[in-house]
């Protein structure tokens, strides 16, 4: 993992984490579903959108227990709680 101690640095992490964890399950979902039982997609877009909010999880409890960078980790959490908060504002409606 990345070895630097920084805000910005875990708020890159944790945006990387969650983009490309998005990206990923979004194309996944569309191609089981269609490739081996020809329906819609398994997954609601906003299942696919917590999960990959939850991800962060992963990255951010290896900076703040293995490699004790509390800054890098405050960074991930940052980017999830702002995430995490739109997310239920933008659904509850």
């Amino acid at each position: 993992m990345i070895k630097k101690n920084s805000m910005i640095t875990g708020i890159l992490i944790a945006l990387v984490v969650m983009f490309g964890g998005y990206f990923a399950l979004h194309y996944l979902n569309i191609w089981i579903s269609k490739e081996f039982f020809d329906k819609p997609p398994i997954f609601r877009e906003s299942t696919v959108q917590v999960i990959s909010i939850f991800l962060n999880v992963f990255p951010f409890r290896y900076y703040m227990l293995k490699t004790n960078y509390e800054y890098t980790g405050r960074g991930i959490l940052l980017v999830t709680f702002v995430f995490g908060l739109s997310y239920f504002f933008y659904y509850l409606q």
